[in-house]
């Protein structure tokens, strides 16, 4: 009699430590979604025109552009790269992690990949996909690139400037036609 008291307390507590374990177990939370693709309500050339002004603005160099397709490739070579906590890198506009041992981060460098894309003749949409990759070094040397995550946060301020952009292109008011051209 004595031993199923003693079975039922090892059982018991058993199933306590498993529902425990079991609790610490945790899923990746999802991730989630970075918002890179706008509506404008202008014209194509426009927006584009914006595009390329937006870009001048914040001094990324344009690498290719394809007016007739609507692609630009960006680069920006000047992020700022700086040391989180020990050994970990970061960036106000990426995730960078930590290096292999005996290893550092030196230069981080944003690719921006910008489509313009033409709806209707007042609707134009520009979509703009961002990645990061730091320099890995050891010693004097490059040994290669790593990829960095985005934070998400270069993206809905760069379209943001894009309409802004839009915004200063002040089209002449139905009324402007009867104004002296000459200053009268």
């Amino acid at each position: 009699m004595r031993k199923f008291p003693r079975r039922f307390a090892v059982v018991l507590m058993m199933t306590v430590g498993a529902f425990f374990l079991a609790a610490c177990a945790t899923y990746p939370p999802p991730k989630e979604e970075v918002p890179n693709s706008r509506n404008y309500g202008s014209s194509y050339g426009d927006v584009w025109d914006s595009v390329l002004a937006a870009l001048s603005e914040r001094n990324i160099q344009v690498q290719s552009t394809d007016k007739e397709t609507g692609s630009i490739v960006a680069e920006d070579g000047t992020i700022e790269l700086r040391q989180f906590e020990l050994g970990r890198y970061d960036s106000t506009v990426c995730f960078c992690g930590k290096p292999e041992q005996y290893h550092f981060f030196r230069e981080l460098v944003g690719e921006y990949t910008i489509s313009v894309v033409r709806g209707n003749k007042v609707q134009t949409t520009v979509k703009i996909d961002a990645s990061f990759r730091a320099s890995v070094q050891s010693g004097d040397r490059v040994t290669g690139w790593h990829p960095c995550l985005t934070k998400g946060v270069f993206e809905p301020f760069f379209l943001e400037q894009v309409a802004s952009q839009l915004a200063n292109r002040k089209k002449p008011s139905k009324l402007d036609w009867w104004k002296p051209k000459r200053g009268y």
